[in-house]
């Protein structure tokens, strides 16, 4: 009988592949290499920002060249990189120009297709770099379709799966697995607000993660006979991977930052006119207190704005203790003015 490990938040696997270590443990970057796709999944969960436009991020930057990936790379201590879409086979080339940066950073790189790529294309892949490819079945339908492509990719020496959300259980996608002795990804339907409405009118219903009512019963059967298995719930996406990707940013922070548990930022935020961010620059210098510029204002600790608030609300500034997330975007989750 297969052991299962169990991990954080409902996950739970017979086997793992490197990509999916790597995304464990919050560094595998997340690529969203193009919004563009040929097919219209009603389960799709890309938000409208993405959806259908040729855009590219890293995480949660957007990306307007090379240097930004590498940004996003640094900032995070990134291990890997997962590459997703939209359809990334759509853009080939893009795709084999990003694998090449990544190789030369050795980076592990995994990709996520529905297309049943041919030898041509799996070839250029693996030769640019790319470590793992997960094929998805639209629908869990036309399975066999993608027989050819397992069998070259695995001959390139490229780890091999099929990803899926739990649509529901499908006999003919886990025999299918096991001939190919290939792993099966398993994630939990997620709702978003691009796809609710047409799972709701297909009787799927949320549960308190935004997650469908069922999920579990569905990876279960799966999971009872299916070789290599893992089971990933919206759950440990949200509390588990990205908590250790936030730390892992949080981490390469300047030290007057505070990290929560949570991965996010505390710290002193200084705001003002230009004239007077100059004074609160100098007078930070004065001090030997260390701050980063950001847009709007500077960012020092919470411990210098606390004993020095005074003085600079004097000269006309605005200062608070903020909590953020460590992204680029700098999205503040709370503010305590002073």
């Amino acid at each position: 009988m297969r052991k299962f490990k169990r991990i954080e938040a409902g996950s739970y696997y017979s086997y793992l592949s490197e990509g999916c270590r790597l995304c464990r443990r919050g560094a595998k970057l997340v690529l969203f290499v193009t919004g563009l796709c040929p097919n219209k999944c009603y389960y799709c969960p890309i938000s409208e920002e993405k959806r259908g436009k040729d855009v590219i991020f890293a995480n949660e930057r957007e990306v307007k060249s090379i240097e930004d990936v590498e940004d996003e790379i640094e900032l995070m201590d990134a291990l890997g990189v997962a590459i997703t879409g939209g359809e990334p086979l759509v853009r080939l080339d893009r795709v084999i120009e990003f694998l090449k940066l990544f190789k030369k950073l050795d980076l592990h790189t995994h990709l996520y297709t529905s297309v049943p790529a041919g030898k041509t294309v799996l070839d250029k892949l693996a030769r640019a770099g790319l470590n793992e490819i997960r094929f998805h079945p639209i629908d869990l339908k036309n399975v066999k379709s993608f027989e050819e492509s397992i069998r070259f990719s695995k001959s390139l020496s490229l780890e091999v799966g099929i990803e899926i959300p739990a649509l529901r259980f499908s006999e003919e996608l886990a025999e299918f697995v096991n001939e190919h002795d290939i792993f099966l990804n398993v994630n939990e339907l997620e709702f978003s607000s691009t796809n609710y409405d047409e799972l709701a009118k297909r009787g799927y219903e949320p549960n308190e993660h935004y997650g469908a009512k069922g999920c579990d019963e569905i990876a279960r059967r799966y999971a009872e006979v299916v070789e290599k298995f893992h089971y990933c719930t919206a759950k440990f996406k949200d509390k588990a991977q990205m908590r250790r990707r936030f730390i892992r940013m949080a981490m390469n922070h300047p030290e007057f930052y505070e990290i929560t548990r949570d991965g996010t930022l505390i710290c002193g935020f200084i705001e003002g006119d230009k004239e007077k961010i100059e004074k609160a620059k100098l007078f930070l210098i004065s001090k030997g207190q260390d701050f980063v510029e950001v847009d709007g204002g500077i960012e020092t600790s919470a411990e210098f704005v606390e004993r020095w608030g005074q003085t600079l609300k004097a000269e006309g500034l605005k200062v608070s203790i903020i909590e953020r997330y460590p992204t680029s975007k700098r999205i503040i989750v709370e503010v305590i003015p002073l």
